[in-house]
């Protein structure tokens, strides 16, 4: 009689449970500085004046350079919704596609800054960008991607059922 064994599922703890937490406060706290910046966006006021060509594009660089982040602030957020399901049915999938997020993030915040600093260039006027977002991404990528790939409580949890 021959018997295959189907390997059993773990439970969610130890390290495998500290990382979901980090991620699910990392989606929290995008998600609570997402606030400032789409109400900016939707100020009809300020967009009728980004429009206009006497700004010499120093508006219209500010307004690109907060949609980008808008754009992936959303990403994140969406990803971590998606990612939650993907943990709660322990889908073989989640660790493929959480090192997927992680390096698309890092990509993503990659061009805006490369983006936010050529289109400064151009105009001509020195303006600040923010690289807090690109480390979080680089620090999270970096922590995150071997652990999900090379785990062995993450390996034994989500297994194809």
């Amino acid at each position: 009689m021959n018997t295959t064994s189907k390997p059993e599922r773990r439970r969610i703890g130890g390290w495998l449970l500290l990382a979901l937490i980090c991620l699910a406060a990392w989606a929290l706290s995008t998600a609570v500085a997402l606030r400032d910046p789409l109400k900016l966006m939707l100020e009809w006021e300020l967009l009728a004046v980004f429009i206009r060509p006497e700004t010499h594009g120093w508006y219209r660089t500010v307004i690109a350079m907060v949609g980008c982040d808008v754009m992936i602030g959303s990403f994140i957020v969406a990803g971590t919704g998606w990612l939650a399901l993907l943990v709660r049915h322990r889908s073989a999938r989640f660790p493929v596609q959480v090192q997927a997020w992680l390096l698309a993030i890092v990509v993503m915040r990659t061009i805006a800054y490369l983006l936010g600093d050529h289109m400064t260039r151009t105009i001509g006027i020195d303006i600040a960008i923010p690289i807090d977002g690109f480390i979080q991404a680089v620090v999270a990528a970096a922590l995150g991607i071997p652990y999900f790939r090379l785990s062995r409580r993450v390996q034994q949890t989500f297994v194809a059922a």
